[in-house]
């Protein structure tokens, strides 16, 4: 395959698609793909490109400006850029790496959202099955072999998704993040505030919940009702207590705050939902 790209070398290959009217709305898709071998001229600058980029380096270096940050990725990282912003990026003689270029409904707003929370650089020991998952998903189409729509869909997704997945800790390791949890879940029966349960790990509030939304998704006091609500929902399909029992169970000093906040979440009150079929 003869590729035009400065700093592409032979042995590259690269592949386009043109998805379906349905295909753009209902499911992850890939725009493009490729393997590269680059050298030192590899380079690539522009304003605007409109979709999301996926990298994996296999080997080799690629240096990165993005976001007023520069970085340098190296065999086993993986880069996630949005290229309707600003960016640049070349390459260093014995690079080589894998990418897609995808689109598909809510993907910009997933991307964005691992983005804000953990970057654009990944360093993670499972990066190697994203990067398994990267070639098998390109090596399907230089083998001319057919792939649904709904594999790749579901291959993209779990690529992309998995890059929120945290670093693993050592045995016997527990992070702040881990320590708040098991604090909020003992003290289910009582309202607690942000501050106290940062005070408990020994951090600021802010700062606390930074590190708790980039781990579970939630806010720690969403954390908190969400849990609240979940015991509720377990307690109201397992046991016969009364909804004034369950809520000071759960931490309301009151039925009818229990019943509105429950309502709100669930979109079915505690008696509907206890009497509904699962």
């Amino acid at each position: 395959m003869i590729l035009n790209e400065p700093g592409v070398m032979n042995g590259s290959h690269y592949y386009f698609f043109t998805p379906s009217e349905t295909i753009k709305k209902l499911y992850y898709h890939l725009i493009c793909c490729g393997h590269y071998y680059c050298n030192a001229d590899y380079k690539i600058k522009r304003d605007y490109f409109p979709y999301f980029l996926l990298v994996y380096i296999r080997n080799g270096e690629l240096h990165v400006n993005y976001r007023d940050k520069s970085v340098t990725a190296r065999k086993g990282d993986i880069l996630l850029l949005n290229c309707h912003e600003p960016h640049h990026y070349y390459g260093s003689d014995g690079l080589e790496f894998l990418y897609i270029h995808f689109d598909g409904p809510n993907s910009h707003e997933l991307c964005t959202y691992i983005i804000k929370q953990h970057g654009f650089h990944f360093q993670n020991k499972h990066n190697i099955e994203i990067g398994k998952q990267l070639y098998q998903l390109i090596y399907t189409q230089y083998m001319e072999q057919d792939m649904s729509i709904s594999e790749s869909t579901c291959m993209i997704y779990n690529m992309i998704n998995g890059l929120s997945i945290k670093q693993e800790k050592q045995q016997n390791e527990t992070s702040p993040v881990d320590q708040a949890i098991q604090f909020i879940k003992s003290n289910i029966d009582r309202q607690i505030t942000l501050k106290e349960i940062a005070s408990h790990v020994n951090l600021s509030p802010f700062y606390f919940s930074h590190i708790f939304k980039a781990e579970t998704g939630y806010a720690p006091i969403e954390f908190s009702t969400k849990n609240r609500i979940d015991t509720a929902k377990h307690l109201l399909k397992t046991t016969s207590l009364s909804i004034a029992d369950i809520a000071f169970h759960v931490g309301y000093s009151s039925s009818s705050g229990f019943i509105n906040i429950f309502y709100k979440k669930v979109g079915f009150t505690p008696t509907e939902f206890r009497n509904l079929t699962i």
